[in-house]
């Protein structure tokens, strides 16, 4: 049996963390952070863990730009793909977050079979394949 992958789910919302460790609970092994600040705590102990990221944009404390921010310096979270997940319809904010290195973005409230794709889109971009 292979070894599922590790996603990092970081949303300040509690039920946006439900709702996407259902759609892929069958798919991953689920790591939830409630922060920014969790996020990069999560990073630092077992990065080389973790194979893909959903990165809520808009939390208070250290929001989705700062994370992005903080990833682009790491070597090891560097190398991690993210999906940014926000509310916004800003241009501006998806401009942003792809500068920062997102490699994809989804809106809330997310569907279920949008999100599956994206993140199998990402993933296999990230493997090369």
């Amino acid at each position: 049996m292979a070894k599922l992958q590790t996603m990092l789910v970081v949303d300040d919302s509690r039920l946006q963390r439900v709702i996407l460790n259902g759609i892929f609970k069958d798919s991953f092994r689920v790591v939830e952070a409630s922060s920014g600040e969790e996020c990069i705590e999560i990073l630092a102990r077992e990065g080389e863990k973790i194979d893909i990221i959903l990165l809520d944009l808009v939390m208070p404390g250290m929001d989705g730009f700062e994370v992005l921010t903080k990833k682009r310096k790491s070597p090891v979270f560097g190398k991690i793909p993210v999906i940014v997940l926000t509310m916004s319809e800003e241009e501006n904010d998806r401009a942003r977050a792809f500068s920062l290195g997102a490699a994809e973005f989804l809106s809330k409230p997310v569907n279920p079979e949008a999100a599956r794709l994206c993140v199998l889109r990402v993933m296999q971009a990230a493997a090369g394949v």
